[in-house]
């Protein structure tokens, strides 16, 4: 779903990249505390021009742009001495680093369509598997995937695991532990969007959820990472308040209860922070994605924002959304696919979905996609920026101080449909060296 096209031929200059000792010490300064929404720099008039571009690109790298297009990204999870990220595609496809900012395409965690899939989810054909998330669990990864009949709740999450995630590792060998729960037509839930978290002590769970009546949780079985027998559904957060129709017509209609998906739990100190996006995606530049934010200290909920108001009914703090130079698409092709035609104006940085956390030594790091404004198609684009917490125990966005790191590794040729976006504008930048985020 994703488009093949970014903005070619632009020459864009990142003021200082040239100097790597320069960038490597950007990267490895603490964050600069700022708020989500903060516009660094004016917005631009038509037309787009080359001063333009440069400086809504500029600002994209100052929050965290990496050069791959990327769709519902798993949280980041680190083997040896490299960090992957797996993402919506054919068989889970997946990208791998050494430094969090240049990444390669790695291989696909499943081999094949597993036997089950067409079973739990009938009419489902190939593998083209979505949103997955992964963590380390004693001595093995567990990778859960979603299955889905495209706009109905008939589908599935399953389970693989492995012992590495190093292709190279002799052990290295994925195994489909099977189905862990699904959902039907007469159900009022959705199994798709799958995020696994450790509680304080020690025990696993599994978010998930896309519209129909929001964010549900379960207690899985830490050995076996399935859903523990007759273990209750928890409601967890739900947003009715802001539903509306999506733009795919009929057959999506029943979907409007509940414009929420793509939770993610991540704990810290003595509270639980729960994640979701509020808005739809994978419309390109006309995408509506929102990441907002709630906490509780049972990891069961109630999740409460910073109103005070339970993210089970319309609550969650904006925590990130659009930000960045506007851009003038009129000054572009027509778009293809979802959405219609775009806003006459974008932010640069726009949509941003699938919250995850990575704690790197003594600082924490935060991803998601967005979708690019500086693209004509807006091309998902994976982001990863620092990320601290306020004195009162909420997270907090930052940025990297001038010169913002900036990859330098080729763009990787991504697996799967809802990933590809095309290559990177020409000669994006002048810099050949690359930051680290260790």
């Amino acid at each position: 779903m994703k488009r093949r096209t970014f903005i070619q031929n632009t020459l864009i200059t990142v003021a200082g990249a040239s100097l790597p000792s320069r960038i490597l010490a950007a990267a490895e300064a603490a964050p600069a505390a700022t708020t989500a929404a903060t516009t660094a720099l004016p917005a631009t008039t038509s037309p787009i021009t080359p001063t333009a571009l440069e400086a809504a690109t500029k600002f994209l790298y100052k929050i965290g742009r990496r050069n791959v297009t990327i769709h519902d990204p798993s949280t980041i999870v680190k083997c040896k001495d490299e960090y992957w990220v797996f993402y919506t595609g054919n068989r889970v496809p997946c990208y791998r680093s050494k430094d969090l900012v240049n990444w390669t395409a790695g291989p696909p965690a499943l081999p094949a369509a597993a036997t089950w899939f067409t079973d739990a989810v009938p009419g489902f054909f190939g593998a083209n598997c979505w949103a997955p998330d992964c963590m380390k669990v004693g001595d093995r990864y567990f990778l859960y995937y979603a299955i889905s009949a495209f706009g109905k709740n008939t589908s599935a999450i399953g389970l693989a695991t492995n012992p590495t995630l190093d292709p190279d590792d002799p052990a290295y060998q994925w195994a489909d532990e099977g189905l862990v729960i699904k959902s039907v037509a007469e159900d009022d839930f959705n199994t798709i969007d799958p995020a696994i978290v450790l509680d304080f002590d020690g025990n696993l769970w599994l978010s998930f959820g896309s519209f129909w009546t929001g964010i549900k949780l379960i207690a899985l079985d830490k050995k076996t990472g399935l859903r523990i027998p007759g273990s209750p559904l928890y409601a967890i957060a739900a947003n009715p308040g802001h539903a509306t129709a999506t733009t795919e017509g009929a057959r999506e209609a029943p979907i409007n209860k509940s414009q929420i998906e793509a939770s993610y739990i991540y704990p810290h100190d003595k509270y639980y922070y729960l994640f979701v996006d509020w808005g739809l995606c994978c419309h390109g530049l006309s995408s509506t994605y929102n990441i907002r934010v709630g906490r509780s200290e049972k990891i069961t909920g109630p999740y409460l924002d910073k109103d005070g108001k339970d993210l089970l009914h319309d609550g969650g703090t904006l925590f990130l959304g659009d930000e960045g130079p506007m851009i003038d698409t009129t000054q572009y092709p027509a778009p293809r696919g979802r959405g219609g035609p775009p806003p006459a104006q974008v932010h640069a940085f726009i949509g941003p979905g699938h919250a995850g956390i990575i704690p790197v030594g003594d600082k924490f790091w935060f991803s998601c996609h967005y979708y690019d404004g500086t693209s004509p198609t807006g091309a998902s684009i994976l982001d990863v920026r620092p990320l601290s917490w306020d004195k009162t125990g909420w997270p907090v966005l930052g940025e990297y101080p001038d010169p913002a790191p900036v990859p330098t590794a080729p763009m990787p040729q991504p697996f799967g449909r809802r990933g590809r976006g095309g290559n990177p504008p020409a000669a994006q930048v002048s810099a050949q060296t690359s930051g680290s985020t260790n």
